[in-house]
């Protein structure tokens, strides 16, 4: 198409408007359920087996909803079916298969630690499962999918509407995340999201008159199928401290995670946190008898370096309140406790509170539900003691990273963090982190990472000076080699200490089972491994370890906050034959790759290669369709790269990733429902059109970069609420100009195909819509990995400049159907860049 050529206009569908009612409801229906179930799946999966699975269900929903795209594009059959009877067909099936598929994977029990640590003739059945589980899961959406691909295809000079409802459904979808996983749970979630398609199917029947007994029987087998699916529990991983036999006393789901009560001993309540042990819960009356373990336990080191018990202490993590027991026992008169699950708070401040001796209620007590960095941020006072409890330990960060697109980042552990904790801090003061290192001795790689962002952070408001940071840092580590009990306590001075009170920690120390020193000021310490050296070295020295060290522990930031991804994706094959005592080495990085391997061999099974089966001669050529495919992977991959970094990006203002998603994604795909409908209204010059939206979006997108920071750091201090609107009011403008693109494509499809033969109606327009979907799966993955390499920002902008490459495909013209003399039959394949859109179907 050239410049002089009209926008891409149609004539409107000419279907009774009851049939028109049909389908945009059948869009919206079908968007609500495909975003439900995805967040809902995320969930369910963190909590049957880790939190990096989650990307399997993004990916694989995407996935779904791609192969059912590259299904339609091929068969003739379902392209040319009347669109309001398939559906009515295809929706009830949908939520029979999502309903059995739930079950299926409810009911499989797994061992994923064998698939990276065992012999093949073990790893092979665990393999078998996760794959049967994977299938059960696309099937979901690829059945979800086909009803999507019908409804855009069959209707695609109403791609504007129809886009714009499916859009607003999965916003709706994404709106509603949190607050039905807190009511409902995401099982039900999932059941009553199939139970809505099924619903949907009956009421298409219904109204159109056909159907009803397909309908009706469909219905029966859904309810037959929700009992089913509602009967099993789910089982955990195998190595989850949480079995389905073992009797829970009280929990629930969360949208953070679900917590799970059960009695380890009379004096023990052991909290699970997505099935693995996360915290605990003690007994307590008030009195030393019951908090006597406190004697050989390294939560008395904090009191021990203070002259006397703090005014003000702030403890971040306080879960089951055993810190706010430690700090009761040795005297602290004022405790702010933050606890981010709001099932924990609940479960303290209620079915336990007798049994902790009412701890919430206590005086000086402050108990919140709430995440640290907001509350440190809203708050005016200064501590003595700001204590960070193990915040990072398995479940926990299994819990922070649950549905959403992430791989453990924690906003808790950045240099921006650190920095606000310090400034909070009296001249006495000091802040206390404890970390969980299996092999403390040979890759102590939480400590020494937190070590070298502290330094980072805090070495000129240390004094800047050689020896400085050494001055104001302690570090003592306890337990035994290959223990989850290896626990570093690290202590960061806001002055240096007194060394009567460095000697208080050594006595201290002394009396823990195989506690000793690191390193104190003024202390001999054991002054060996990469920990000692990071802290006492020069600039140089640190600076060389960190690059020398095996693994990454360079300092983090709030540009790229991922504290848990020590493995370089560049050294993940390097490390397939390591101990795998250290569960989280390497496994979620690697699931990454092979999400996107696996992704693109499923693109050329499913386009390649079925485009290429299929391809024959024809007298019809069409010029374009290898600027087709690239303008539309071009936004596929654009539209995730800026979707992940905003998500990610935005779980620190927001508090939590799990409401990041649900509050970042309904507002994008709002947006990009405002824009996709009414983008033909913005120029009727492609090129002027697609020139001017990317440079609206290049603007507007980097001035939110440039402003992001300063914003948070004020915002932080906000009501939720506000800080919702706030979000809103940021990433709208993006996602009305990101909503422009795709149906200004499709448009260009249509027109592209308008000289094809009728058996080829709609499949031009079915394949790109595939072509879409496969490059969403693939940078659902890739822009999580630029993100973890190269950090938010640079994320965003290599989202950007694929928008601009789509703009530039799309507005050199082109696509018009050629003549038999224009075409070359010598270039046919070249020039398609697939293969012939005038090809029929294989059948």
């Amino acid at each position: 198409m050239n410049d002089s050529h009209a926008a891409e206009t149609h004539p409107p569908s000419t279907a009774p408007a009851r049939d028109v009612t049909a389908r945009l409801t059948a869009a919206f229906v079908v968007g609500f359920v495909g975003l439900s179930t995805e967040i809902a799946y995320t969930r369910v999966i963190s909590f049957k087996l880790f939190y990096y699975y989650t990307y399997f269900v993004i990916g694989l929903a995407l996935l779904g909803l791609g192969a059912a795209s590259a299904i339609v594009s091929l068969s003739p059959r379902l392209r040319r079916a009347d669109t309001v009877s398939l559906v009515a067909r295809l929706a009830p099936v949908a939520g029979v298969v999502g309903l059995v598929s739930y079950a299926v994977v409810a009911r499989l029990q797994l061992d994923t630690q064998k698939i990276w640590a065992s012999a093949v003739g073990i790893a092979g059945p665990q393999f078998l499962k996760l794959l049967v589980m994977s299938i059960a899961l696309t099937m979901v959406f690829f059945a979800i999918g086909l009803v999507l691909a019908k409804l855009i295809v069959a209707e695609a000079h109403e791609v504007r509407r129809l886009y714009f409802w499916d859009l607003t459904g999965a916003a709706l979808g994404c709106l509603t995340a949190v607050p039905l996983q807190a009511w409902i749970g995401p099982p039900n979630m999932i059941v009553a999201s199939n139970l809505a398609l099924v619903a949907l199917g009956v009421w298409l029947a219904v109204r159109s008159g056909r159907h009803l007994a397909f309908a009706g029987g469909m219905g029966a087998v859904a309810l037959a199928a929700m009992l089913l699916a509602v009967s099993i529990p789910i089982r955990t991983d195998a190595t989850k401290t949480l079995r389905v036999d073992q009797e829970v006393l009280a929990g629930d789901w969360g949208a953070v995670f679900r917590v799970d009560a059960t009695q380890t001993t009379k004096d023990l309540i052991t909290l699970n946190h997505d099935g693995l042990w996360g915290s605990s819960i003690w007994r307590y009356d008030g009195t030393r008898k019951t908090t006597a373990r406190f004697d050989i336990d390294s939560r008395q080191i904090p009191f021990a370096a203070l002259d006397e018990p703090p005014e003000n202490m702030l403890i971040i993590g306080a879960a089951g309140g055993n810190e706010i027991m430690a700090a009761r026992t040795y005297g602290a008169k004022n405790i702010d406790a933050v606890e981010l699950n709001p099932v924990t708070a609940s479960l303290l401040r209620n079915e336990f509170a007798e049994f902790t001796g009412n701890i919430t209620e206590q005086p000086g007590v402050n108990y919140v539900q709430g995440d640290g960095r907001t509350f440190l941020a809203r708050s005016d006072k200064n501590y003595d003691l700001i204590w960070f409890v193990a915040p990072d330990s398995y479940a926990a960060s299994n819990a922070a990273t649950s549905g959403a697109f992430v791989l453990s980042e924690s906003y808790l552990y950045t240099e921006e963090m650190l920095t606000t904790a310090y400034s909070h801090l009296t001249d006495r003061g000091m802040i206390v982190s404890q970390f969980g290192d299996f092999q403390f001795e040979s890759a102590p790689n939480r400590t020494a990472r937190y070590l070298a962002t502290a330094r980072s952070a805090l070495n000129e408001e240390m004094g800047g000076k050689q020896g400085d940071f050494a001055n104001h840092t302690g570090l003592t580590v306890e337990g035994v080699e290959a223990s989850i009990a290896k626990i570093s306590t690290i202590l960061l001075f806001k002055n240096p200490p007194e060394p009567v009170a460095m000697e208080r920690v050594t006595k201290v120390v002394e009396e823990i089972p195989d506690g000793r020193v690191v390193h104190l000021p003024g202390v001999d310490g054991t002054g060996e491994g990469i920990t000692a050296q990071i802290i006492s070295g020069d600039d140089a020295t640190v600076t060389r370890l960190v690059a020398d060290y095996p693994y990454d522990i360079s300092a983090i930031n709030d540009n790229g906050p991922f504290f848990w991804h020590f493995t370089p994706f560049s050294n993940v094959d390097a490390m397939f034959s390591r101990n795998y005592s250290d569960s989280e080495i390497a496994i979620g990085e690697r699931l990454l790759l092979m999400l996107v391997l696996i992704a693109t061999i499923t693109a050329a099974l499913f386009l390649w290669l079925p485009f290429g089966l299929a391809r024959r001669k024809s007298t019809v050529k069409v010029r374009g369709k290898a600027r087709l495919f690239l303008y539309f992977a071009s936004i596929g991959l654009g539209f995730i790269f800026v979707e992940v970094a905003m998500i990610q990006r935005f779980s620190l203002l927001l508090g939590f990733p799990t409401l990041s998603l649900s509050v970042s994604l309904f507002t994008l795909l709002l947006a990009t429902a405002v824009g996709a409908r009414y983008s033909d209204r913005f120029g009727a010059n492609v090129r002027v059109r697609l020139t001017a939206t990317t440079v609206a979006l290049w603007a507007v997108t980097l001035l939110y970069l440039v402003i992001s920071r300063p914003i948070t750091n004020v915002a932080l201090a906000w009501p939720q609420g506000a800080r919702i609107v706030l979000v809103f009011a940021m990433l709208f403008p993006i996602g009305v100009l990101l909503g422009m693109f795709l149906p200004t494509g499709i448009d260009r499809a249509n027109l592209t195909a308008e000289s094809q033969d009728p058996d080829d109606d709609g499949r031009l327009v079915a394949w790109c819509w595939a072509v879409n979907g496969f490059f969403s799966v693939l940078g659902s993955s890739t822009g999580t990995i630029l993100s973890m390499s190269f950090g938010f920002n640079r994320t965003v902008v290599i989202g950007l400049l694929l928008y601009v490459v789509a703009a530039v495909l799309l507005s050199q013209g082109g696509g018009e159907p050629a003549t038999d003399e224009q075409a070359d039959p010598g270039v046919t394949g070249a020039d398609d860049g697939m293969v012939d859109a005038a090809a029929p179907s294989a059948g």
